[in-house]
């Protein structure tokens, strides 16, 4: 049985909530496993992404984990030994958007993604 409209949405805040949450509380400096924990909880198996980047979708959650341990890899090896500070900003007007920011000596860069 499905449930109602208003609980399905109330139900997709709740979720989206508990996901802005783990994201903001999870720091790559200590660990990237974290961020793979809250990728393999909250996504999907037939989970699709896509990017300006790289043109064609991706899709199964094994194919985007494996480009998710590549990104975040060396980002926590720049952030743990190299001292980069990372950020995450989730902006309340924009629902799925989120962008990483790097702050390092001489220029901050951000990465929107979501």
């Amino acid at each position: 049985m499905r449930e109602p409209r208003d609980q399905q949405y109330t139900s997709s805040q709740t979720l989206d909530r508990l996901l802005n949450e783990a994201i903001i509380h999870a720091d790559i400096s200590n660990s990237f496993e974290e961020y793979i924990e809250i990728f393999d909880t909250f996504y999907a198996d037939d989970i699709e992404v896509s990017s300006d980047v790289t043109g064609e979708p991706v899709r199964g959650k094994s194919r985007v984990r494996s480009l998710l341990f590549n990104f975040l890899v060396p980002l926590h090896v720049m952030a743990e030994v190299a001292g980069l500070s990372v950020s995450i900003r989730i902006s309340p007007r924009m629902r799925f958007s989120r962008c990483l920011v790097f702050e390092g000596r001489h220029k901050t860069t951000v990465l929107n993604y979501g």
